[in-house]
């Protein structure tokens, strides 16, 4: 049974967006009184958010998503009709065990109306998108853990859902064994890191980072334990320009109180690679972050308006900005009369920002409002109106503003941009 959303415009049904996302998902409603019309509408409406969600999470990383949560839910999941192209429902029954209402559908999401809506939040952004980070194993030593060995398989997984956990994103299980696949079909194994490059570069990958496992020999604790340990390495590099990043070595160990089976010793060495993987992932995020704000290219970027205000109090705002330095990549998206806005990016998040910028301009005696806006912009308005007299400081007089000085005003404000 196929259901066909209704849009609002037939003309729309021929400007279907070319980036459409086909995704199968489930999701389940409760029964109440025995009201399974009810149940299954609701079933209908939940699997269809979770439809929109598998988008934004190819979008976004887990972390980025959770912190800004309360905004996409508002803005995006609460209407998810709006961002479905269309969908069938796969199968649908009544779960009596659990009294619930389960339904499967396959949807077609318009992966490019939620990559704009993202966009215009100030949530996912063209200078700034997170960065996809391809992990690729590789045995650079005799002793080094096989890559089909069951260590390894749990070891990659723990990398991916650590390194998305850290605002990274990663790429998907199937993408990760077909890229595997082919280092083994083409003996790419034994080829330089140049080669590794190469390849992460092909699937668009901004960093690449190079693991390997190697266990250590079991030897007695203190008489009577056992100890097993798993060193993990990483060799993380700028896909881009193949610069080195960072190479980090963690080796955990688990401790058994008796000898260990063969099968108990897999279980223990894969517990210690998990423990220096989790570590590895931690030091390599550190030295990734540093790496590129050494590059000015990390931080929030948010869209900064400011309304109401004369030319002249913007070149005060505009100064204020250029000159500190929390903020970076200022750049001017629109300046008309009475209307400034600017992007800006910063390490702060949008609170602390808010409150940092008022406190400034106050203390430059500029008075300021502020208006709540969704996503990362931010919105300043000048509490006075704009025909108050503007006042500047000449040899210790204050003298009001006229035609003339509004036009110097307009040029030192053009000026201010161009540095």
């Amino acid at each position: 049974m196929k259901l066909l959303l209704a849009f609002v415009t037939a003309a729309s049904l021929f400007c279907l967006p070319l980036h459409a996302e086909e995704v199968i998902v489930n999701a389940s409603a409760k029964i109440y009184n025995s009201d399974t019309i009810h149940a299954r509408d609701q079933a209908l409406k939940n699997v269809l958010v979770e439809a929109v969600k598998k988008g934004v999470g190819s979008l976004l990383d887990t972390k980025t998503t959770n912190i800004n949560y309360e905004v996409i839910k508002s803005q995006i999941y609460s209407a998810s009709t709006k961002f479905i192209l269309d969908y069938e429902v796969l199968s649908e029954q009544q779960n009596f065990d659990n009294n619930l209402y389960e339904i499967i559908i396959t949807a077609n999401i318009n992966a490019e109306k939620i990559r704009q809506k993202l966009k215009t939040l100030r949530i996912l952004q063209d200078k700034m998108e997170n960065k996809r980070l391809m992990v690729l194993y590789r045995s650079r030593v005799p002793e080094a853990v096989p890559r089909e060995n069951e260590i390894v398989a749990t070891a990659l997984a723990t990398v991916q859902e650590s390194f998305a956990e850290q605002s990274f994103r990663t790429f998907s299980e199937q993408t990760m064994i077909q890229v595997h696949s082919s280092l083994e079909k083409e003996d790419i194994v034994a080829r330089t890191v140049d080669t590794l490059i190469a390849l992460a570069l092909n699937y668009n990958a901004d960093i690449l980072v190079i693991m390997g496992i190697n266990t250590g020999q079991r030897d007695k604790q203190q008489g009577t334990l056992n100890k097993v340990s798993a060193a993990v390495h990483f060799s993380v590099y700028d896909a881009a320009t193949g610069q080195q990043i960072t190479e980090t070595n963690v080796e955990a160990y688990e401790i058994s109180p008796k000898n260990p089976s063969d099968l108990e010793k897999i279980n223990l060495m894969g517990k210690a690679a998990e423990h220096a993987v989790i570590e590895n992932v931690r030091r390599s995020t550190e030295q990734i972050t540093r790496f590129y704000q050494e590059m000015g290219v990390l931080g929030q970027g948010y869209s900064i308006i400011f309304s109401g205000y004369s030319p002249w109090r913007e070149s005060l705002i505009i100064d204020y900005l250029e000159n500190t330095t929390d903020f970076r990549n200022l750049a001017e998206l629109k300046n008309t009369f009475g209307y400034l806005e600017l992007e800006l990016f910063t390490l702060k998040r949008k609170s602390i920002l808010r409150r940092r910028i008022t406190s400034d301009l106050l203390e430059q005696k500029i008075e300021v409002a502020t208006k709540s806006i969704a996503g990362n912009n931010l919105y300043f308005i000048n509490p006075n109106p704009m025909e108050e007299e503007e006042e500047e400081e000449e040899g210790g007089e204050k003298l009001p503003a006229d035609n003339s000085s509004e036009t110097s005003v307009e040029t030192t404000t053009e000026e201010t941009l161009s540095q």
